[in-house]
């Protein structure tokens, strides 16, 4: 009987939901973002391709002189995907709490949750029932982006391994749970918020601290714990462009009072800043996680003196970044907990 109110409240939400312009208007543009990052992934993929396949055709002869080379070749999840990381960090995040922020305080506007407790439910079928629906939401809408970049790919030319579906599938299951984070915070942003104005005032302020200011406050953290000494070196390329480029002073040699080559120290700063963002950040644990995913980790290739797996299977890949999956979903257990508390001690009159 809980289960069917629950079901009739997520049902609702599900369609009031898609049916909200503000919402179908930022989708529009999500959809629109992982298309053309599909369409120029595929592009950039095919020119990569074409480029390995002349150098292994030219380092054949190289081979024959006893010269060896190795060109790694282009991974397809690795390039068509990685934009689409960058969009869903930023785009899915707004989407998601577009989609939450108006969840509670919107009814208390209305009037309609006096009406809405007034029935014989519990206030926890409120809140799950909200929280099923817009699930739903985010859900599917993961999945129509995801059908039409994997169409797009295969109608441009490209086909798919089972190691390339493998990683389509872990990355839109792990891009879903970073969504439905952001969702949780903007529902509990909703629930202690008097008004729909201040829930989504709110929600953004976490956005832009998570998202943004705590790099730039991570960095500085870092650069302060650790500092490098940089040295800039100006070069001319074959175009008579000047490139200007800053590295550690003396990148390969020894630090004389600590003892330790400026890559170390550029290593230590890393995993500060990395630890920083990491324990705040739910969007910086997902473009870790999710680039992970799809074969473009650099950041364990900045946190680990050791060569990377080229052939590690999704379990070990996810394994690696088990810290990032449990600081994200800590975020959106929290939140719901928060969520949960605050409701149930909340005077709704």
């Amino acid at each position: 009987m809980e289960n069917s109110k629950v079901a009739v409240i997520a049902k609702k939400e599900f369609f009031d939901s898609m049916k909200s312009r503000t919402f179908l208007t930022i989708f529009g543009i999500f959809l629109v973002l992982m298309l053309a990052s599909s369409v120029t992934g595929v592009n950039n993929f095919s020119e990569q391709l074409d480029q390995y396949q002349k150098m292994q055709a030219e380092n054949q002869g190289a081979e024959e002189d006893g010269i060896f080379t190795y060109f790694p070749e282009p991974e397809l999840t690795s390039i068509v995907f990685q934009q689409m990381v960058t969009h869903i960090g930023i785009i899915g995040s707004i989407l998601a709490i577009i989609l939450g922020y108006n969840t509670i305080s919107g009814e208390k506007e209305r009037g309609n949750l006096k009406l809405l407790l007034s029935y014989p439910l519990y206030r926890e079928d409120v809140i799950n029932g909200k929280l099923l629906g817009k699930i739903g939401v985010l859900v599917l809408t993961l999945v129509i982006t995801s059908i039409l970049s994997v169409a797009v790919a295969l109608v441009m030319g490209i086909n798919l391994t089972g190691s390339d579906l493998v990683a389509i599938i872990a990355f839109m299951g792990i891009s879903i749970m970073y969504l439905v984070t952001f969702l949780g915070i903007s529902i509990f942003f909703s629930t202690i918020s008097k008004n729909g104005a201040s829930s989504m005032l709110n929600a953004f302020m976490f956005w832009i601290i998570s998202t943004m200011i705590i790099t730039s406050f991570s960095g500085a953290v870092a650069d302060a714990v650790v500092p490098v000494e940089e040295t800039t070196y100006y070069t001319v390329n074959a175009m008579d462009t000047v490139v200007v480029t800053t590295v550690g002073d003396d990148f390969e040699s020894a630090n004389e009072d600590q003892g330790e080559s400026t890559y170390d120290r550029y290593q230590k700063r890393w995993k500060i800043q990395n630890m920083i963002e990491s324990f705040i950040s739910p969007t910086q644990n997902y473009e870790q996680i999710a680039s992970a995913v799809i074969g473009n980790d650099m950041s364990n290739i900045m946190l680990s003196s050791v060569p990377l797996q080229s052939e590690a299977s999704m379990y070990e890949i996810l394994m690696g970044k088990i810290s990032n999956i449990i600081a994200m979903l800590l975020w959106l257990i929290v939140s719901l907990v928060a969520t949960y508390m605050a409701f149930m001690r909340q005077d709704i009159r």
